[in-house]
């Protein structure tokens, strides 16, 4: 097993840096691009393992696709007419990317495509998704437990959107992989949330693309939407924007070590809902200052616990666990539901890796309690999370002996973390 050694930085943190494209924003992108008329530019994309893997898919579709460099991508559009692939497509632990794709290929008559991934992601929910497609007419089999992945797609028709309906209440990437999917309907999509829609931040990320790309759905808060039917996406230059949930690292570093980073490429008024996580770290103490295109932490002497409700930014919750390990008293961590069908159960995986650090935690159904202290280093698994990963490489910023297993799980969102990582002044050795 592959291990990194973390070791605190010899001298205070000072330090600037760029953040890369979204994955959020780049996976939704790539889907809308493929889908428009003529050929769009996507700049500042993220590089990561999950972009690659929804790219390599949608050139199965027939759709071209160039990265004349890592940060840029070109896709020349189908105008909705993808190609019906036949045969499978593994996308790894890419979460997004299956949902997403889900749809898709239920959207293409003639297609016939077994969607599968990692072992994990066989295990991850995505029932809600696949009834409302057979509602819109899709022909989707489980080829394992049911509700989840692998799933066999064979569509012989295209999809019809009158009158659907989607549970909300599990994950978002549901609602935005049937909305960015939404030429593919005949007669447009009319569609009804059932209960209450979940992580809505990421819901008003697709809503904002699919504007930016030229369809423009109508909403009802977040209970009913309606695409017109003669509505198509429109290729265009699309600059991504700056991604929040990476950015929050590095304005931990700054938080627990009592430095100061500044994030560049960041949007301070993005749809994102990680966007908020400085204002969580302000109330625990530290100063926060902005730019049009820079968020600046500052980190504090001692950082104070505070109550945290984390639905509309998921996930950031693990990231801000680790920084209430260095805070006094205890701090209440809500809304993270949502966590436990994430790469790993998260809320859980958190708990037993703060106890290898010295600090004690109470989970909950959809919570988690910190109870603040001085941690110590400690060997933390990473459970193929990339999240687990980056959020306890934080504590490198204040403590000496963190040791990372796999860390090359980073690769799936922030490729170079563990560079970046080195720039903030922490000693990475393998």
């Amino acid at each position: 097993m592959k291990t990194l050694t973390l070791e605190r930085p010899s001298r205070p943190i000072a330090a600037s840096i760029p953040i890369p494209g979204s994955k959020s924003y780049t996976n939704r992108a790539l889907v809308m691009a493929a889908l428009a008329s003529g050929t769009s530019t996507l700049t500042s994309c993220s590089p990561s393992r999950d972009c690659e893997a929804l790219i390599a898919a949608l050139q199965r579709f027939g759709v071209m696709i160039e990265t004349p460099d890592s940060a840029t991508i070109i896709v020349k559009g189908t105008g909705g007419h993808l190609i019906p692939y036949q045969g499978t497509i593994d996308v790894g632990p890419a979460g997004t990317t299956m949902r997403f794709l889900t749809a898709l290929c239920a959207g293409i008559p003639g297609a016939d495509i077994v969607l599968r991934g990692t072992e994990r992601m066989h295990e991850r929910p995505i029932g809600s998704l696949v009834e409302t497609l057979r509602e819109a007419g899709a022909c989707i089999e489980y080829m394992g437990r049911e509700g989840c992945p692998p799933l066999r797609i064979r569509s012989t028709k295209a999809l019809h959107g009158n009158d659907l309906h989607i549970d909300g209440t599990t994950s978002s990437q549901f609602l935005s992989a049937i909305l960015l999917a939404s030429p593919l309907f005949n007669g447009g999509i009319d569609l009804s949330v059932v209960g209450t829609q979940v992580s809505t931040s990421y819901v008003d990320m697709t809503l904002q693309g699919m504007r930016e790309f030229g369809i423009s759905p109508e909403c009802k808060g977040y209970t009913s939407f309606r695409v017109p039917a003669d509505q198509g996406y429109t290729a265009r230059t699309y600059r991504v924007e700056g991604d929040a949930s990476g950015a929050s690292y590095l304005w931990a570093v700054a938080a627990v070590s009592g430095g100061s980073v500044t994030v560049e490429n960041i949007n301070p008024h993005s749809a994102q809902g990680d966007i908020e996580f400085p204002k969580l770290l302000e109330r625990m103490g530290c100063v926060v200052t902005h730019t049009h295109n820079s968020i600046t932490v500052s980190g504090p002497r001692s950082l104070q616990a505070i109550d945290a409700d984390m639905e509309l930014m998921p996930d950031t919750a693990q990231t801000l666990a680790v920084v209430a390990a260095f805070a006094r008293g205890s701090t209440m961590i809500r809304g993270l539901h949502t966590l436990r069908g994430k790469e790993t159960d998260r809320i859980d995986a958190v708990h037993r890796e703060l106890l290898k650090i010295g600090i004690t935690s109470t989970p909950g159904a959809d919570c988690l309690i910190v109870h603040g202290g001085a941690p110590h280093g400690g060997r933390i698994s990473t459970y193929e999370d990339h999240r687990m990963a980056m959020s306890f490489a934080v504590c490198s910023a204040a403590i000496d002996g963190m040791i990372i297993e796999e860390p090359h799980v980073v690769e799936k969102s922030f490729p170079n973390f563990w560079d970046v990582l080195t720039q903030l002044g922490c000693l990475c050795v393998e």
